[in-house]
């Protein structure tokens, strides 16, 4: 939902390349911040949620176009350098096996890493503020989403600016049937716009409900793997 998918050569070489500039710039930032970590551990998690990503991400839930993504699980679970990181890592694999583009990596990285960022300090604030880490589970599934509602908004705005063929991105998404009946054989940004925040919000409630419930069984069973954020 929050992904750009579009071939390369149709984004504005300056929206591309401004992305892929600042994309680096934050992972150059996220590994200097990760000098003094317990590499031994947060390496192979982070190789792993990656991974879990990658594979999460094809279960697409069909009736509103939704790919869940777990990037907010990543930045719990990391802390904000590693989720940064494994985001990038996560977005190589899906651009290696078609499902995505090199134009397309830093701003897909951006976007995506928005969320395990976001995720990661929403989460840690929101434990906070209840003062029991036994409120981990509705922390979670809050932070989710609202990291992924700022990442919607993100996409939308990448998606406006970029001057967008809507009827292509909503092609890949699958949505062209969904526009026709919202009453316009050539939809607007408006339209589409609209489209994707109702239908990313069910997909919000859902991702958040399932990424509450794994941190809740994590807390219960193996708290140490959230390690990464305070108590």
């Amino acid at each position: 939902m929050t992904h750009i998918m579009v071939p390369d050569g149709v984004l504005a070489p300056w929206l591309w390349i401004g992305a892929w500039l600042l994309a680096v710039l934050c992972l150059a930032v996220a590994l200097w911040a990760t000098r003094n970590t317990d590499r031994m551990r947060l390496v192979p998690l982070a190789g792993t949620m990656a991974a879990v990503m990658a594979l999460v991400m094809t279960l697409e839930i069909v009736p509103i176009g939704y790919e869940p993504h777990l990037t907010v699980l990543s930045g719990i679970l990391l802390g904000p350098a590693y989720g940064f990181l494994a985001t990038f890592v996560f977005n190589i694999l899906r651009m290696l096996v078609g499902d995505g583009s090199v134009t397309l990596l830093g701003l897909n990285t951006l976007i995506l890493g928005a969320e395990a960022v976001g995720g990661y300090y929403l989460f840690r604030s929101l434990r906070r503020l209840s003062g029991s880490p036994a409120g981990s589970g509705l922390a979670a599934g809050i932070a989710t989403v609202v990291a992924l509602a700022i990442a919607t908004l993100l996409f939308l705005a990448v998606v406006f600016v970029g001057s967008l063929e809507i009827a292509a991105v909503a092609d890949v998404a699958g949505w062209n049937e969904l526009l026709e009946r919202a009453g316009t054989e050539e939809p607007g940004f408006s339209v589409f716009a609209r489209l994707v925040l109702i239908l990313g919000a069910i997909g919000w409630l859902i991702e958040a409900t399932v990424v509450g419930a794994i941190t809740a069984f994590l807390r219960a069973v193996r708290p140490t793997l959230l390690r990464a954020v305070p108590a």
